[in-house]
């Protein structure tokens, strides 16, 4: 008679069949190793392989990489354009309410044909119109905009790098996994 396995510490209701390399907790299923591996905290840094430490970027400090792009409210560059065009709130709900349907018993903010009804493509298109005019006025209106959408391809590209340093951590991380996984099959 063999001895039972632990039950996985994950989801505690299959016997563990893989241990995890940092702590030797059982697990049974490579999703439930995925989510012990995500929420493990680190015991002790192992060194990276060559590959991994050649394509790693530098990590830049949370505050630099917003977790999503409505993170942007809170950046110091989102606050010092407040400062420069106090206005630029007011301006970018007016974009984003043009995209909005029209509430019963009115037309909307943007004139269109009598019998055409409202749809996610008539909203993009008010949006579209509304911007057009904006970024043709001249003065500080224009300018925000122009500033904030900056802003807001700056914050796009620093989520994206961000993203990528995480698939490759993770990718290192289940390589790990499975090396370690296959090294406990052999023997």
């Amino acid at each position: 008679m063999s001895a039972t396995r632990p039950l996985c510490v994950t989801c505690n209701t299959v016997e563990g069949k893989y241990k995890c390399p940092r702590c030797d907790a059982q697990t049974c299923c490579l999703d439930c190793s995925r989510e012990h591996r995500d929420n493990h905290p680190a015991i002790e840094e192992k060194p990276k392989s060559s590959y991994v430490a050649a394509v790693a970027q530098p990590s830049l400090p949370d505050q630099q990489h917003p977790a999503k792009l409505s993170d942007i409210a809170d950046a110091p560059e989102y606050k010092a354009l407040l400062q420069r065009y106090p206005d630029m709130e007011k301006y970018l709900w007016h974009i984003a309410t043009a995209t909005d349907p029209p509430k019963p018993g009115q037309g909307g903010n943007v004139a269109r044909k009598a019998n055409q009804p409202w749809t996610q493509e008539v909203g993009m298109t008010n949006a579209v119109q509304l911007v057009q005019s904006i970024k043709a006025s001249p003065g500080d209106v224009r300018d925000a905009i122009r500033e904030f959408s900056d802003l807001v391809s700056i914050f796009k590209t620093r989520i994206q790098a961000r993203d990528e340093q995480l698939r490759r951590q993770r990718a290192e991380e289940d390589l790990q996994i499975i090396n370690s996984l296959l090294r406990k099959e052999k023997s």
